[in-house]
């Protein structure tokens, strides 16, 4: 007979323990392959950029606006500053209708371009007015009307304006580096006679350093279109620029607030826009043959001034300060595959869950190897996913992927278990498993809560289902020692 021994021949126990340190392991191939998920999404959007070349980038819009240069003299008379002023419109209306879409493919990379063509309508009060309250030297006759967009290539035709109603003017590039030409006599007499009037006109007075502010600052790569409208300043009088233009992009498409009051109008062939920005559309109406969608940004919502040094004011194209449409599908595969490969160790947790309950209530015993070949066929899943998610999208590449690794880890339950009851048993918990993922990345706004209730289940039914156990085999230690 061999001698006592104090340590249990078989430890469910311990066991449990090994299974939990295995789907710890699992997160490293589950890893590697998000960094392939990673990989592929930065190969599209370097087709996007490749593309965007072609076609123009993602567009943002803003103007028409007044720019007018400005020079600001200290109290000795001297030049101490020089800049531009921007004066923004009353009331303004953006109208692109009917944008039309078209999907660019390279390789297995799609990318959604858009084309339309549209009208920026811009009111102006008595500009010259308003804006004399400034305490600037304000150089009405180098002024210009300004549109600025984001990707100039994106231009399919000359952009015009019309004042009016009258003839149509052509916008030119405009430097944003430059700054005002302020060596004229107009300018010289002014400064003068802010030095003859000033407190210190008969103090020797040492020339203040000149100061040169640039342009609107924006985060955004902005181009600047100009043309010169100092012949309408001059009147001093209400008017009205409407500004034609047509572009073409890809992804985004967005306007800026660029009066004191907006309104905007889109409408588009594309049946799955996505609204961002700081402003979401007020009206909109989407179906299977395009969107339309509508927005009214008041003055104070805006939150810039009506006028001001263009370098001081807020930057129109920032993303608050947006109204924007997303030509995007929302079944991006690679975002979709990275959020299913963050539930990768919880869902190979439950997988190896079940199988360690079948090793319990059948009484056959499962190696740790055995375990690795399962959850390694769990992570090839999720490569599987990303391979066919490039080619038919996620769902059918769901359906494909979770069938295969289903079929695979049922058949092999069945094998190690010994009988074919187990396959359709395991093939039946896997199911309710991989169907539940699908549901987490289809229902994201429920996805946390259907999460944490399903590993609450599964946690309750392994206590219920394991109450009797001897998790330290300790009865079957003394029936050894007994025989």
């Amino acid at each position: 007979m061999s001698p006592p021994s104090f340590m249990p021949n078989r430890s469910i126990g311990l066991k449990l323990i090994i299974v939990c340190a295995l789907v710890l392991l699992m997160a490293i191939p589950a890893m590697f392959i998000s960094y392939i998920a990673f990989e592929r999404s930065d190969r599209a959007d370097e087709v996007t950029r490749e593309i965007s070349q072609r076609y123009g980038g993602e567009q943002y819009i803003s103007g028409p606006m007044v720019v007018v240069p400005y020079a600001k003299a200290d109290v000795g008379g001297h030049l101490a500053e020089t800049g531009f002023y921007t004066v923004f419109a009353e009331t303004g209306e953006a109208v692109f209708e009917n944008m039309s879409t078209d999907i660019r493919q390279r390789s297995l990379f799609k990318v959604p371009t858009y084309e339309g063509a549209g009208t920026l309508s811009s009111h102006f009060g008595a500009v010259k007015t308003l804006a004399e309250d400034s305490g600037l030297i304000l150089k009405w006759e180098q002024a210009k009307l300004v549109v600025a967009l984001s990707d100039v290539r994106g231009l399919n035709t000359d952009v015009t304006v019309k004042i009016d109603g009258g003839s149509a003017r052509k916008f030119e590039p405009a430097d944003i580096n430059e700054y005002p030409d302020m060596s004229d006599n107009s300018l010289k007499t002014a400064v003068r006679e802010i030095a003859t009037s000033g407190p210190n006109r008969t103090v020797s007075h040492i020339p203040t350093p000149v100061t040169h502010n640039g342009w609107m600052r924006s985060h955004q790569n902005q181009s600047y279109l100009s043309v010169p409208v100092g012949d309408v300043l001059s009147k001093d009088v209400p008017f009205k620029a409407v500004v034609k233009l047509s572009v073409s992009g890809v992804s985004r498409f967005g306007i800026s607030p660029f009066a004191q009051s907006t309104q905007v109008r889109l409408s588009s062939d594309w049946a799955d826009p996505g609204f961002s920005g700081g402003f979401p559309p007020q009206d909109r109406d989407i179906s299977a043959a395009g969107f339309n969608a509508s927005w009214s940004v008041p003055y104070l919502r805006r939150g810039i001034r009506a006028h001001g040094k263009s370098h001081n004011l807020i930057s129109l194209t920032s993303d608050s300060k947006l109204m924007t449409v997303q030509f995007v599908s929302t079944n991006n595969p690679y975002q979709t595959v990275n959020r299913a490969l963050k539930y990768s160790v919880l869902f190979i947790g439950m997988v190896f869950l079940a199988y360690f309950l079948f090793e319990v209530i059948v009484g056959v015993r499962v190696h740790p190897a055995q375990y690795i070949l399962i959850g390694l066929a769990q992570s090839i899943f999720y490569l599987l996913l990303l391979a066919f998610s490039e080619r038919i999208g996620f769902t059918g590449a769901f359906v494909i992927s979770s069938g295969a690794t289903i079929t695979a880890t049922a058949g092999y339950a069945g094998a190690v278990f010994g009988g074919r009851a187990y396959i359709w048993r395991a093939g039946l918990v896997f199911s309710l498993v991989y169907g539940l993922l699908y549901s987490l990345m289809r229902m994201q706004d429920f996805a946390l809560m259907i999460g944490a209730l399903a590993s609450f289940i599964a946690i309750a039914m392994t206590m219920y289902l394991t109450r009797g156990l001897d998790w330290y085999g300790l009865s079957q230690s003394k029936t050894s020692n007994q025989a």
